[in-house]
């Protein structure tokens, strides 16, 4: 018999949702259709059989024994982590608690198809090539993965089904230990939580964990130590894993922070959803609102933001180099009224370079 597992467990969604009774609700933004619509956290993030093992399994006799772990291990975990994260008087960690985060977290991202998704994606445009290729060079087959395939049997489409077959095989069998390599790999990052000022909220999506990278933005491998996770927690809360060599272990940064970042951090969440977007309505609003101008990259949007970095920060010896960047080029600006399209590069080239430079120095 199917069954409907959830890759985003309703541990986690229930924090944004209204109780009603025992149920609990979210308003879902589709990305594909434009429409907003309100519904049981039962009926969203979840596919059939997702993480049931097939009959041929020699991993467990059990099935579900994946699924049985996450409702009995990690989901628990993560409603011990959300509360510990939450609570504002915890500053301080023990090395079991910061394990614990990390590995509750990091399920969030092994578990989701969109990694299956993604690889199948890969796999079949690699085999397209190498069946072009092979083709041309007269060649009777490939071999992928290992797998010899003869063209007299099998064509581009089934090479492709029987690689999905296997791949998805791998995934149900293989992704609950990738959570531990992810949380070893990442062991001694550190982790900032953000709490929202006034009335700005956080929402969520289908695809909960993302993804930054300062210096390498094309690359999506997650064991990267550039790699930084953001997670909103709560529409109060969010939460960001990321490598630093000047804060010490076992502590929660909970910085103070304008809520610009509220909107900086959900444009992120938007664009790394694969479809849905979680939350409440007026967050997602609030975020159309405003987005037009988070997309708009040229100098004359970040004119009013540049000068509350140099007002913030000028004095810090710390931020000097950036700050005289900053410096200089609002300086042309307020003696021009803009830059030309060779100084707004220039820019974005120096202020690259200092980012990268900065990210650079801080990874252990």
């Amino acid at each position: 018999m199917a069954m409907n597992q959830h890759f985003v467990p309703r541990v986690y969604l229930k924090n944004f949702a209204e109780k009603r009774g025992s149920e609990y609700y979210v308003d879902v933004y589709d990305k594909t259709t434009g429409k907003v619509f309100n519904t049981n956290i039962i009926n969203i993030c979840a596919e059939r059989d997702l993480y049931t093992l097939d009959d041929e399994s020699t991993v467990s006799p059990d099935k579900l024994v994946v699924e049985k772990l996450y409702a009995a291990g990690f989901e628990p975990m993560y409603d011990r982590v959300f509360k510990l994260l939450t609570d504002d008087t915890v500053f301080d960690l023990s090395d079991l608690q910061r394990i614990e985060i990390l590995l509750s977290v990091f399920q969030l991202y092994m578990r989701n198809p969109r990694i299956l998704r993604i690889s199948m994606e890969h796999h079949a445009r690699a085999i397209k090539l190498h069946v072009i290729m092979a083709k041309n060079n007269g060649e009777k087959g490939i071999t992928y993965l290992d797998e010899d395939y003869s063209f007299r049997e099998w064509t581009e489409e089934t090479i492709v089904a029987d690689v999905k077959e296997k791949v998805t095989k791998s995934f149900k069998e293989g992704h609950v230990s990738g959570i531990g390599e992810l949380g070893t790999f990442h062991e001694f990052s550190k982790l900032e939580v953000t709490k929202n000022k006034a009335d700005a909220l956080y929402f969520t999506s289908d695809n909960p964990l993302v993804l930054q990278d300062m210096i390498d933005k094309e690359s999506t491998h997650p064991m990267e130590k550039s790699k930084e996770f953001i997670i909103a927690l709560s529409p109060q809360y969010s939460l960001r894993i990321y490598h630093d060599n000047t804060i010490g272990l076992n502590t929660i940064l909970r910085p103070i922070v304008p809520n610009g970042d509220t909107a900086s951090r959900n444009h992120t969440i938007y664009n790394q959803a694969s479809r849905f977007v979680i939350g409440k309505k007026r967050a997602f609003d609030e975020f159309f609102q405003i987005r037009e101008l988070l997309e708009d990259s040229t100098f004359e949007r970040k004119v009013d933001m540049m000068r509350q970095v140099v007002a913030k920060f000028e004095h810090e010896t710390k931020h000097e180099e950036s700050i005289r960047l900053l410096k200089k080029y609002l300086e042309i600006f307020d003696r021009n009224g803009k830059l030309t399209y060779y100084e707004e590069q220039a820019f974005n080239r120096e202020l690259q370079r200092q980012t990268i430079n900065w990210k650079q120095s801080r990874l252990s």
